[in-house]
């Protein structure tokens, strides 16, 4: 199975502290990678790191071609915070404004696989927290990567809403061939979703 980013030795420092040292990651096609650890510790850090959102002090970290095809947006994230979506702007506008030039065919296809046909024309003050996040994948997905970030995505929710959007989230990593890195620091979660576990201590 084809590497898509492989980080070696990789080191992160504040002054001279260490938040991150040592750190080893292979993300196949197809796999969800789960990055695990307590608050604090690094994760989000490393995650903006392998997303080319930060620099790095020492170790290396290869990217495959592939990961680049598509729109120019090789790394989509989705956040914990449920507050990056527009306000003025409805769910379809909401998950199209990242990719202009996609079709209306996989625009709507999307809004359907998310399951929110009928409430793509709502604001975001009119959705509950678990529509919200499924705005923020279906907006991360329409960059038409097939590398995902996800940074403790599920964190604000309450157990069930979590439970059924990790039941959702496989079924779309599936559907759509999904590489995903999703950082948690919830044991449970990590072994529900994840084909393998990272832990950063």
């Amino acid at each position: 199975m084809k590497a898509l980013i492989t980080a070696t030795g990789l080191g992160k420092k504040f002054g001279d502290v260490y938040v991150i040292k040592d750190f080893n990651l292979v993300l196949h096609e197809k796999e969800i990678v789960v990055i695990m650890g307590q608050s604090g510790i690094g994760k989000s850090t490393l995650l903006n790191i392998l997303g080319k959102l930060e620099p790095y002090d020492e170790g290396e970290i290869d990217y495959d071609e592939s990961v680049f095809e598509g729109i120019g947006v090789p790394f989509p994230f989705v956040f914990q915070e449920m507050d990056t979506l527009l306000p003025w702007k409805t769910v379809k506008q909401n998950i199209s404004l990242v990719n202009p030039k996609a079709s209306d065919d996989l625009l709507k296809e999307l809004i359907e696989n998310v399951g929110l046909t009928d409430h793509q024309n709502k604001f975001p003050h009119e959705l509950s927290g678990g529509m919200k996040q499924r705005v923020g994948i279906a907006r991360a997905l329409i960059c038409a990567s097939k590398v995902l970030l996800m940074d403790e995505p599920f964190g604000s929710l309450d157990k069930e809403m979590r439970l059924k959007l990790q039941d959702f989230l496989l079924k779309i990593q599936d559907k759509y061939e999904l590489s995903i890195i999703f950082v948690t620091h919830d044991e449970e979660e990590a072994k529900r979703i994840g084909h393998r576990i990272l832990t950063i201590k």
